[in-house]
């Protein structure tokens, strides 16, 4: 499995940080949520977007 870096924005880092401090349960899996979705392996294509012919 190839390894992965994640970089995150000055906005979602303070994100981060708000909902650490505000211990927000509800926020708090929301943003795990997508950061789930983020670190999903997506298929990638060897060039193009459409179908090899």
């Amino acid at each position: 499995m190839a390894d992965k870096q994640i970089v995150f924005s000055d906005q979602e880092q303070m994100q981060i940080e708000a909902i650490l401090i505000d211990k927000d349960k509800d926020e708090a899996l929301k943003y795990l949520a997508k950061l789930v979705e983020m670190l999903k392996g997506h298929a990638g294509r060897a060039c193009g977007t459409g179908p090899v012919k």
